[in-house]
């Protein structure tokens, strides 16, 4: 029985990290929620999920795009959403992630991609007053 599930394990972490995540700006916002809460509820059996890893790179390159827009912003002295150096220390977990994606909305999130979403979420939860 164990080494079943050793070998199931392996499977899954080798079909886990042969999957391809599409970039964040080509995923719909809506599909990610609905799958990220879906994977919430899974507890920790979400790690040895095949969507885990692919939907992970999808927030990271969401974060990556808008921290570049953000920065290329506040050097023209506009910056988009002002985050501070306190939260930005705490950092954001998963909860906080998918409440920000929540409170927009499901039919803002039905027609915006992930990038545009996170975007959306972080100036809505961060405004530069």
């Amino acid at each position: 029985m164990r080494k079943l599930f050793v070998v199931s394990v392996s499977v899954l972490a080798l079909f886990a990290g042969a999957a391809q995540a599409r970039p964040s700006a080509e995923v719909n916002a809506e599909e990610f929620y609905v799958a990220a809460r879906a994977l919430e509820e899974k507890g920790a059996l979400a790690l040895f999920d095949s969507r885990m890893k692919p939907m992970q790179k999808q927030m990271k390159d969401a974060g990556l795009s808008a921290r570049t827009a953000n920065a290329a912003a506040t050097k023209r002295g506009d910056p988009l959403y002002c985050v501070s150096e306190a939260e930005r220390k705490k950092g954001a977990g998963v909860e906080k992630v998918l409440g920000m994606l929540e409170a927009l909305g499901r039919p803002l999130r039905t027609r915006l991609t992930l990038e545009d979403a996170w975007m959306a979420a972080l100036k809505r939860t961060y405004p530069c007053s």
